[in-house]
């Protein structure tokens, strides 16, 4: 734009009054039209035209008002729909900065500019626009705006399910913030921050003392940058290979609280589609690695989990994973696992315990790990509850869900019919497991929360069909 406004400053006499007058330069109007449409099919959002409306009529040249009247003409309903009062101060604006041009006695300039047709005319537009008097030109194009909005809706509807990323959300970014991309990057952008051009200002060229200028650059770094190179050294110690496992990581360890992680969870689109299930395991790797349990990834995770139910299914390979790897895996570990696991399970349309199957509950074979992970959990589970019933509860899920399987296999699927006939061997593990670890607990005291709910238990376990 400025500089196709020199150019025209160089060689413009032409008069502004006329219907056939042209731009000398065609470049900054179809970068206006470019932006315009990218706002109109909801790509940015309205700050960011309004910041450019507002330096427009700060510079007030032949350029500026030519530019103007485009963007008005192809997005100006747009604009009022989402923002009115902006667009009401927006003409209050040009009609305070055409008052005072035609009050400077000293420049000529900017008095012909203010006295043009084209001037009256932008200002007579802006209030019908502000009045939402529409005109047929204008209303024609925002007709043919409205149908290529539906049909492009439509297609990122469907490319966010196949893709699983959503794109309802527009880029809520500021003309300061582009202006500011050499020093600061795109901070809109979940993993783009840039520390700043290390030679932006500097004296020193790339080859010459750059140990010096670096030091310095590290110094005037600020407390977030810092926040994020140090959360992205760890993520790749926990091996999260990928950039967006990478994301994913910064977005969980980098927020405030489990809804400020959910909400940009679900503003960067990752909880639909493949990206879900780099969520849950990033989510799951996270706790576990934690020195103490940390009870912001439950909440996280049943947040996830009420939002996308599908998440359920995730946990549940996520942990079949889990137990794979007992042989190897540490003991704080498996207990951070085990209360993230007993805080899915008191959630009635979570798990249920069903996801132990795949252990091999044997008390002469187990691996170390497995029991300590079998005893947090059964243990958590007693302490969470004052009701023996609601403990009596998690075991009834247990079966009616068997009981699905055992009826959906009837129809015809043998092998659900042979996983439902271990639902017998499952049922003397638990008790079994439950008598020699829980039972000489030293919360298994009298009159204690903890064995009436152990008792519970042992009594669902002994029921038959579970």
């Amino acid at each position: 734009r400025k500089e196709a406004r020199s150019q025209s400053s160089d060689g413009g006499n032409d008069d502004m009054g006329g219907d056939e007058s042209v731009v000398s330069n065609r470049r900054a109007s179809n970068l206006v039209l470019i932006l315009s449409y990218l706002y109109n099919y909801n790509i940015v959002h309205c700050s960011l035209m309004y910041d450019i409306i507002r330096e427009l009529i700060e510079n007030f040249s032949e350029m500026d008002v030519e530019v103007l009247l485009l963007m008005l003409g192809h997005c100006g309903y747009q604009l009022r729909s989402d923002d009115p009062t902006a667009l009401r101060d927006i003409v209050l604006l040009v009609q305070d900065r055409a008052r005072r041009l035609l009050d400077d006695e000293k420049d000529g300039e900017s008095r012909r500019v203010a006295n043009s047709s084209r001037v009256q005319y932008m200002v007579s537009a802006m209030t019908d626009l502000k009045n939402n008097k529409r005109r047929k030109k204008e209303e024609a194009i925002g007709l043919k705006t409205a149908g290529y909005r539906r049909s492009i809706g439509r297609i990122k509807s469907i490319s966010s399910k196949s893709i699983g990323r959503s794109s309802e959300a527009c880029m809520r970014i500021k003309l300061q913030d582009i202006k500011d991309i050499e020093s600061k990057g795109r901070w809109w952008k979940v993993g783009a921050k840039w520390r700043g051009n290390q030679f932006h200002d500097g004296n020193v060229e790339a080859g010459d003392g750059a140990g010096a200028s670096t030091s310095s650059v590290m110094r005037k770094k600020s407390a977030a940058e810092r926040e994020e190179d140090a959360l992205l050294v760890i993520a790749s110690k926990y091996r999260m290979n990928t950039d967006l496992r990478r994301s994913i990581f910064c977005i969980i360890m980098g927020s405030t609280d489990c809804e400020d992680a959910f909400e940009k969870l679900v503003r960067g689109g990752m909880l639909k589609g493949k990206a879900e299930r780099d969520v849950i395991r990033v989510l799951a790797e996270c706790c576990s690695q934690e020195k103490s349990y940390n009870p912001f990834y439950a909440h996280l995770a049943t947040r996830i989990c009420e939002y996308q139910p599908s998440c359920h299914f995730t946990f549940r390979l996520t942990y079949w994973d889990a137990f794979k790897q007992f042989d190897g895996m540490k003991p704080r570990k498996a207990a951070n696992l085990a209360k993230l696991l007993a805080h899915l399970l008191t959630n009635e349309r979570g798990l249920n315990l069903n996801v132990l199957r795949v252990i091999d509950i044997d008390s002469s074979g187990m691996p170390e790990q497995a029991v300590i992970f079998l005893m947090v959990l059964f243990t958590t589970l007693f302490e969470s509850f004052d009701d023996p019933l609601q403990v009596k509860g998690i075991f009834e899920r247990a079966v009616s869900s068997r009981k699905k399987r055992k009826r959906s296999a009837s129809v015809g699927d043998d092998d659900e019919l042979d996983d439902d006939d271990g639902g017998e061997g499952m049922k003397e593990s638990i008790s079994l497991f439950l008598l020699q670890y829980l039972k000489r607990s030293p919360k298994n005291t009298k009159k204690s929360t903890f064995r009436a709910n152990f008792k519970a238990a042992l009594k669902a376990c002994e029921t038959d069909g579970f």
